[in-house]
């Protein structure tokens, strides 16, 4: 064994381990099954300091919600319930119209908090995250968010952003629209459908030019124009 891949991204054999570790209470890899009750589960102070970005966020995705709240005690720094509509064909094959209540919540986990034990310039910065629910399922999620970027994709991509000054004008509507991203151009965006992980939208006028890097959606595009999610 070489490799451990999870969430489609690659480990080395000892990470990957400890992440499995961390993610199942149970052995189902008979190639670890003699040595799974000495493997040490990454701690979230130890995930938050993994070098690479999308190796964090899949030990974010093995820590889960309850633990990484317990070990950190985050701070919620926005929270809104919005109204959601949607519609869909039931089991019988019958077009139902469905009213309900969604929360977003905005939470920062100090980096001084992650990396006590460092030099100030090995520090990890604070970190951002958009706490929402699975409309099927209410299974609950963490997701990582630039919240810089989310600042900028809302104010304007020259605008500067100063942690401290402006963290609290960050709303977790403008994280939970920032974690989608799309090549159509701001205006030229009919609708927006969610269905879990994959995002379906549907652009104004499809003979216009797609953008050559993508981008963000915006807080204003999330609210209007999602019409349907499950």
């Amino acid at each position: 064994m070489k490799k451990i891949i999870i969430e489609n991204i690659e480990f080395d054999v000892e990470k990957g381990k400890r992440l499995l570790k961390l993610k199942y209470n149970d052995c189902s890899f008979p190639q670890l099954e003699s040595e799974w009750e000495s493997i040490k589960p990454f701690t979230f102070e130890e995930i938050a300091e993994f070098e690479n970005l999308e190796e964090r966020r899949v030990g974010i995705l093995c820590l889960g919600i309850e633990r990484l709240v317990e070990e950190v005690n985050p701070q919620l720094l926005n929270s809104e319930t919005i109204t959601k509509t949607n519609t869909y064909i039931d089991e019988n094959g019958e077009l139902v119209t469905k009213t309900f209540e969604d929360t977003y919540e905005l939470y920062e986990v100090a980096g001084a908090k992650l990396s006590k034990n460092l030099d100030n310039w090995r520090r990890v910065q604070d970190c951002h995250f958009v706490k929402c629910k699975d409309v099927s399922t209410e299974r609950e999620y963490l997701i990582w968010v630039d919240i810089a970027s989310v600042y900028r994709t809302n104010k304007g991509e020259r605008e500067w952003f100063d942690a401290e000054r402006d963290k609290n004008k960050v709303t977790a509507i403008q994280a939970i629209a920032w974690t989608i991203q799309t090549n159509i151009d701001e205006g030229n965006i009919k609708k927006i459908v969610r269905q879990g992980d994959c995002v379906l939208i549907k652009p104004k006028n499809s003979e216009l030019p797609t953008l050559a890097t993508p981008r963000h959606l915006t807080e204003k595009e999330y609210r209007k124009l999602m019409v349907a999610e499950s």
